[in-house]
């Protein structure tokens, strides 16, 4: 599976965020020329929207200082952050945002697009669980950790690798709650 081979017991650094780079690259992909058309809200600071306290304070686990990227201008921008505990004795843990502006002015119809691209790039393993209660439309991979929100005129991946006490997707659902919360309003 393309996405998730990185994802396993012992997480190498350099794969934390290839995850959400992959998924960049998948996302700002073939249906870019399509979505151009619609006005893409500005670039955010995915450090600014999931902190460190937000990780410490779920997690229960100390993270180290943020590793934030932000790549591409205009309505084509993707901004993440990762956080990890390899500072410490703890069990590894890596928790990682990745924010874009999906480009459409739907934002179920986003999500359902996104779903198409998925299964059409990857195949049956890119299913995802729906998940309810969240700001929008919003999908659960356990095998990756990944769950992914369409909030507004925003896509939210989440990622969480590691080991640690709890239900990823819970926590996953907690942080999302948090960074869909911080979004600027359209």
């Amino acid at each position: 599976m393309l996405h998730s081979h990185c994802v396993t017991r012992s997480t190498p650094r350099g794969c934390r965020l290839s995850i959400p780079l992959l998924l960049a690259g998948l996302l700002c992909g073939p249906c870019a020329a399509i979505r151009a058309e619609v006005p893409a809200p500005p670039p955010v600071d995915a450090c600014a929207l999931l902190t460190e306290a937000d990780v410490e304070a779920v997690y229960g686990s100390i993270v180290g200082e943020p590793n934030g990227k932000e790549l591409g201008s205009g309505p084509f921008w993707v901004s993440m952050c990762n956080y990890d505990n390899a500072h410490t004795d703890a069990p590894m843990l890596s928790v990682g945002l990745l924010v874009k502006a999906h480009g459409a002015a739907d934002t179920a119809q986003a999500y359902a697009d996104y779903l198409d691209e998925l299964r059409r790039e990857l195949g049956d393993v890119a299913v995802l669980v729906p998940v309810d209660g969240l700001a929008g439309p919003a999908g659960w991979d356990a095998d990756t950790g990944q769950l992914t929100v369409f909030a507004g005129p925003y896509q939210i991946i989440l990622t969480s690798a590691g080991r640690f006490a709890g239900d990823r997707l819970s926590f996953g659902k907690l942080i999302a709650e948090r960074v869909s919360g911080r979004l600027p309003k359209p």
